[in-house]
């Protein structure tokens, strides 16, 4: 969908579309964080109501994806702080396809463990970067820092993963 330059408030039917045109990264975003199916379904949700609440807010249709997947990122960052409960090792060995070699199932598992140890800002840069294939600016604006500042986020998350892998002898 085509964004425009909009400064009146974003209608029922235009907010849905946009929703509509991105609900795949919008999981899959949130289920980056929480690595749980539901989880991540109760994230998007809770954000879609916080956006629709807040959508006579924003000033700018075009600036609608930074804006959401800023409210999409917080949403979930406050889930993991507000979770008590851990996400089982087990239930991430059940999400892998058994027809998967070891080697396969132990480096993603330590692909999880990894991006678990970083910081929450790092860990957010380089979900969306990598896996959302977003580019430093778009992150900038979802995250509302520089994009010097982005940038420093990942290269310091990547600087993290070399040095847990040179110790881990891979």
């Amino acid at each position: 969908m085509q964004l425009q330059k909009e400064t009146h408030p974003l209608s029922d039917s235009a907010f849905l579309s946009l929703l509509q045109a991105r609900k795949t990264s919008f999981y899959c975003v949130a289920y980056g964080y929480v690595k749980n199916e539901e989880d991540a379904k109760d994230i998007v949700q809770e954000a879609v109501c916080k956006a629709y609440m807040a959508k006579d807010k924003l000033k700018e249709t075009a600036k609608f994806y930074p804006w959401f997947y800023r409210i999409l990122t917080n949403t979930a960052i406050a889930f993991l702080r507000q979770s008590s409960r851990t996400i089982s090792w087990d239930e991430e060995l059940l999400q892998l396809p058994s027809n998967e070699d070891t080697d396969c199932q132990d480096d993603k598992l330590w692909i999880h463990d990894s991006l678990k140890r970083l910081d929450a800002k790092s860990r957010t840069v380089i979900i969306l970067k990598v896996y959302e294939g977003m580019k430093f600016f778009e992150i900038a604006q979802i995250l509302n820092k520089p994009e010097s500042t982005v940038k420093s986020m990942y290269y310091r998350g990547l600087q993290f993963l070399k040095e847990r892998m040179q110790c881990n002898g891979t």
